[in-house]
């Protein structure tokens, strides 16, 4: 009885000090891409008569991770500057502004552009009823390489419901909280210098 009481407490003191045994679960992280995509909104923006070219946004560092859950941890569906770049573009053009899109600023020539830096894109899922998010950028007006303006810009939430909606929609929503300030102070600045 006495072996078979100390092998007993031999097999569970075993499971419980190994960690990487079957018992346990594994907890590593899936990747989960999400679709980052614009939907223009009804901003105010002041008329400006002139063509302007926005170019895609660079990053301050690389952002290849845009947030995470318990479960997962999302990559984003294309490059953030990219999908900042063509979000601006799209709320002008969507606006009946005379603007083109450009991969690089020498490509954009003499116009006025308007671009950025993307500081941070994450969205934070710590439990199903429970998110956070943090969009920030650094906005920019720019003329034959001449800075006419340059602000940081930040949406950031957190919400406690019981759906707090999808996850790339929410970052979508910071856009449309950044560009509510942004654009409308672009614009009036390239106004201020035709």
């Amino acid at each position: 009885m006495k072996k078979l009481t100390l092998s007993i407490l031999l097999l569970l003191s075993a499971v419980l000090i190994l960690p990487g045994t079957g018992m346990t679960g594994d907890k590593k992280m899936k990747n989960t891409i999400l679709q980052l995509d614009y939907t223009p909104i009804k901003i105010t923006l002041p008329a400006c008569p002139v063509k302007i070219a926005v170019v895609k946004f660079s990053e301050s560092t690389p952002i290849k991770k845009i947030g995470q859950s318990k479960v997962f941890n999302y990559l984003p569906s294309t490059d953030i500057g990219s999908w900042m770049g063509q979000a601006v573009f799209k709320q002008l053009k969507s606006a009946g502004f005379n603007v083109e899109y450009f991969e690089t600023m020498d490509d954009a020539g003499d116009n006025f552009i308007i671009t950025g830096i993307a500081n941070k894109v994450y969205i934070d899922r710590p439990g199903q009823l429970e998110m956070k998010y943090k969009v920030r950028i650094d906005g920019m007006v720019t003329k034959k390489n001449k800075l006419l303006f340059a602000q940081n810009y930040t949406s950031k939430q957190e919400k406690n419901m019981a759906n707090t909606g999808d996850n790339a929609g929410k970052l979508m929503a910071g856009l449309h909280d950044v560009f509510g300030v942004f654009l409308p102070q672009a614009l009036k600045t390239i106004n201020e210098y035709k």
